[in-house]
């Protein structure tokens, strides 16, 4: 089951919050820093109106897709959790910054999903960074066993502070274990916070998201209000959350668990089914139904049987986004990783633009199911297809080929897009080689750089579009090259 279990440690522990400097409430402080300054190999302490960071120069290769200066540098590795406006970094109590959590449950983008912070045994320090300066705007110093990227409602993104705690036996009752979910903001302010029973959930859109028996889930929302529960249908049907994509898996059919004010569930969410899966979109509030694949026409180049019906059952919303929903169908039943993608209006149910087919690289050591999908450029007007033959890049509105490898050229795995439209790839090494990392210029397939250091490829924010990297010598907010 594709669960990311939120892992307490068994102990007692306190689950109340300290926070940080400019807030209220009886609450602690951050510690000062020390006289002197940061100690060698640390972060050192900063406070909220710290003036923009400035640390170590940038002396690695120029990156295509930002610019030839970093903004601001940190003088040691970190990884941060992206909050917008805001990095989100956490620190132990030598002033040492996380790394990401060591799960294989990591989100597919590449983005830090979660933060390794020792457990609530020591205080961890949450630091709020502008992403743009690198000032401190909030401290907080928290018992955390986990510190993970979340989103509130309406795709607000947040972090969580998890804390979990043991009830022991009484000699005839059963050790019990809680876990308390604090939600923070980008700015630090809280958002929301409560306790459930054991440690087995996910956190997204605000909401607790618990299995609720083979062929269903349970929201709950932390800010409170009525139970939701998503149901998936079909002859022994089963649906589950996958958060490394945030999907909802049932069966063939794939979508966002939750999308702004709706929420998807799965018809025919089973192998045991012979009609196609349908993936249904409801209003997340009140359920009524609003969308489904069901009561549209697969787009042209989709395999159809003598009924009429999609003769593979594979389908996959891929975005709603401004009326409509970009959705991916299995070609059908003989082409396994052919997919054609193709955008619906949700209002009229009617195909817009036109499509695009490829046969999609499958790699057998894949461990979340991906199938169809594409790497999509920030402002959504590129998408890059993992092919059998490479990378093929087309166009989300009209579903047009942009370019696509041939045979000869070394085949590409698509990894990101800069906000310029410059594209990372990595290509495989061969005969025991080392795998090359790469940037192409994302519209005319110009090859920009071909053998970047894997520390080189950076992440960007999404509100920003500010680039950032860690390396050994520490870490580095670049702003976006301009086009």
């Amino acid at each position: 089951m594709n669960t990311y279990t939120v892992a307490a440690v068994g102990l007692v522990l306190s689950a109340g919050l300290v926070a940080g400097c400019g807030s209220s409430g009886g609450e602690e402080p951050a510690a000062k820093p020390k006289a002197g300054g940061p100690a060698t190999g640390s972060a050192g302490s900063a406070r909220p109106g710290d003036a923009a960071a400035k640390g170590p120069r940038y002396d690695g290769p120029a990156v295509p897709g930002l610019a030839a200066e970093p903004a601001w540098s940190l003088p040691s590795p970190a990884e941060p959790i992206d909050l917008g406006d805001t990095f989100l970094f956490a620190k132990d109590a030598q002033g040492a910054y996380a790394s990401r959590g060591g799960s294989d449950k990591g989100p597919v983008d590449g983005t830090v999903g979660a933060l390794s912070v020792g457990g609530a045994s020591a205080p961890t320090t949450l630091e709020f960074r502008d992403v743009k300066t690198g000032e401190v705007r909030k401290t907080l110093t928290v018992k955390a066993d986990r510190v993970v990227a979340t989103t509130w409602h309406q795709g607000v993104r947040a972090v969580a502070v998890l804390t979990g705690a043991t009830t022991e036996s009484d000699g005839l009752s059963e050790e019990k274990t809680s876990t308390t979910v604090t939600v923070y903001g980008g700015d630090g302010a809280q958002l929301g916070r409560i306790t459930r029973e054991g440690d087995t959930f996910d956190v997204h859109e605000g909401y607790v998201v618990e299995q609720d028996g083979e062929a269903g889930l349970k929201l709950t929302a932390i800010d409170g209000g009525a139970v939701r529960k998503v149901v998936c249908t079909g002859l022994m049907a089963s649906c589950e959350f996958d958060p490394r994509n945030k999907d909802i898996d049932g069966g063939s059919g794939h979508a966002p668990l939750i999308t702004g004010a709706y929420t998807f569930h799965v018809e025919n969410a089973s192998t045991y089914q012979e009609d196609p899966a349908q993936l249904v979109m409801t209003e997340l509030a009140g359920g009524k139904k609003v969308w489904s694949t069901a009561d549209v026409t697969p787009p042209p180049g989709v395999e159809l049987d003598d009924d009429g019906q999609r003769a593979s059952g594979d389908t996959r919303v891929l975005d709603v986004r401004d009326g409509k929903v970009l959705t991916a169908w299995g070609a059908g039943v003989f082409a396994i990783d052919t997919w054609v993608t193709a955008t619906y209006d949700i209002a009229t149910g009617k195909q817009v633009g036109g499509s695009s087919k490829y046969a999609y690289e499958d790699s057998p050591y894949d461990t979340v199911n991906t199938e169809g999908s594409s790497v999509f450029s920030p402002d959504r007007t590129l998408a890059a297809a993992h092919t059998e033959r490479g990378t093929a890049v087309w166009r989300p509105a009209d579903g047009k080929e942009v370019w696509a490898q041939a045979d000869g050229e070394k085949a590409v795995e698509p990894l990101r897009f800069a906000p310029d439209g410059v594209l990372y790839g990595i290509v495989d090494g061969e005969n025991g080689a080392e795998d090359a990392y790469l940037a192409v210029d994302g519209r005319t397939k110009k090859v920009l750089a071909k053998s970047l250091p894997e520390e080189s490829i950076p992440l960007f924010s999404r509100s920003s579009g500010y680039g950032y990297l860690s390396t050994g010598k520490g870490f580095f907010v670049f702003p976006a090259a301009q086009g």
